[in-house]
């Protein structure tokens, strides 16, 4: 004999079923393996110990773009697809570029200790929206503190149609090596091995 409340039962099973998949479908087409590198961002940043930063104007005209340069003619080592697992990296410096052209050298270097917070990084994500929309990937440099030993950083993935914040994680990475180039390119890749932990 036809049972019709178990049909209706077994019926709305398979919906609730099918709909469960469709969110879970839906979750993984939006995990994108493709991310744009935007590059290291100065523009909220202070170099901490005047001994180890004698020349501000230097640092801001020439450092600020050699960092950034050399993550993309060395990136074998400085691995974005490696240490933040996206298959296709883009790069897209241009917004970085104009806005660390535009930090004001004689206010860059301090001898007091330096923080910004969750919302000063927000307020330089909003500055980082693209047309074409996907996934960035930003580091928002707070300080390197030649008194302390580190770099203080925030990296940021996030829409960048919308702005909004993915995830965010502040990170310290230890310098070294021979240079101001390559001494605080060293903690920057320290930082990139993190990833996001």
């Amino acid at each position: 004999m036809f049972n019709f409340i178990n049909f209706k039962y077994y019926i709305m099973k398979k919906i609730i079923t099918l709909i469960f998949f469709s969110i879970s479908l839906v979750g993984i087409a939006q995990e994108s393996n493709e991310i744009t590198w935007l590059g290291l961002d100065f523009s909220k940043a202070k170099m901490v110990g005047s001994a180890g930063f004698s020349d501000p104007a230097q640092i801001q005209s020439y450092y600020f773009n050699t960092w950034n340069s050399v993550l993309l003619t060395e990136k074998d080592k400085y691995n974005i697809s490696k240490y933040y697992k996206k298959p296709t990296v883009k790069v897209n410096l241009d917004i970085a570029k104009s806005r660390n052209e535009k930090v004001i050298a004689s206010s860059l270097v301090t001898d007091n200790t330096y923080t910004i917070t969750e919302k000063d990084v927000e307020a330089v994500v909003k500055n980082y929206k693209l047309k074409e929309g996907g996934e960035g990937l930003l580091m928002v440099v707070e300080s390197f503190s030649k008194m302390e030993e580190l770099a203080y950083v925030y990296v940021v993935k996030f829409d960048t149609k919308t702005g909004k914040i993915i995830e965010m994680k502040k990170q310290t990475g230890k310098p070294g090596g021979f240079g101001i180039r390559n001494y605080w390119l060293a903690a920057i890749l320290n930082i990139m091995k993190k990833g996001f932990k």
